[in-house]
């Protein structure tokens, strides 16, 4: 496994020593994990785009014509960065992520999941609503704001039936310092680039740089057959009724 550069002249700072404790997984979540891999060898067979780690962004309907506008996004989010130190931090408003965003570092400006909108933050970053807007498929929308020093260690996600989208848009000018490894290949992201994976192989993301790391993050329903898509539909109902969407939707008041 890929270990990433320790912490060498990044500034400590004090609110990274706040900790948040996962609480114990509900029986439905546990049976969920045990299911993950038998369904993701059936999805895996029903993708129209392969079943590689890293995906094309051309092969995403609307990512390419959305990223042209990137410039004008991240002029969009200054205001919000001025003041990021409100901006909720993904472990707080998402028990389900305390395993791998234990400390309020990883910060998440929610647009919308599972067919909620959280309209107040909408209207913050109107320009970034109607980019969300005009891509299909889009499953969860959100801010990823990663302040200097955070490590996200290794995990894998749920499931094949979305892809994770990243579209930059501030990045620590040291680029090495701030990167991801997914399936054991390290990669840097590029602004204004997207960069679309497979989260159910094992990732890790650090930024170790001295300056936050902003990115649009999106998942994105993947392109499959008949039977894919019937199977991603139950799926997709069963997640927005659990408890795992319920508290970031009351978290943010979607």
């Amino acid at each position: 496994m890929y270990q990433p550069p320790r912490q060498r002249g990044v500034a400590p700072d004090p609110q990274h020593a706040e900790h948040y404790v996962r609480p114990r997984q509900k029986p439905l979540v546990r049976i969920g994990k045990r299911l993950r891999d038998p369904v993701n060898r059936f999805l895996a067979g029903q993708s129209l785009i392969g079943d590689t780690p890293v995906i094309d962004a051309r092969l995403i309907p609307g990512l390419n014509e959305v990223a042209r506008e990137w410039s004008a996004m991240r002029d969009e989010i200054i205001p919000l960065m001025r003041e990021r130190e409100i901006i909720p931090p993904l472990g707080k408003i998402s028990p389900d992520h305390r395993r791998i965003a234990s400390s309020p570092a990883w910060k998440s400006f929610f647009f919308q999941g599972y067919g909620y909108h959280a309209a107040d933050n909408q209207a913050r970053c109107p320009l970034i609503a109607d980019a969300i807007s005009r891509i299909p498929g889009v499953v969860v929308a959100f801010l990823s704001i990663m302040e200097p020093g955070t490590h996200v260690p290794r995990h894998r996600g749920l499931t094949k039936s979305w892809l994770n989208c990243h579209l930059p848009l501030m990045l620590p000018k040291d680029g090495k310092r701030c990167e991801i490894a997914v399936d054991g290949t390290t990669h840097q992201w590029r602004e204004g680039e997207w960069f679309v994976f497979d989260e159910t192989y094992p990732h890790e993301v650090w930024n170790m740089s001295d300056e936050p790391r902003v990115m649009l993050l999106l998942q994105v329903q993947r392109d499959m057959k008949l039977p894919g898509r019937i199977a991603t539909r139950m799926l997709y109902h069963a997640i927005r009724r659990s408890s795992f969407v319920g508290d970031v939707k009351n978290a943010v008041g979607a």
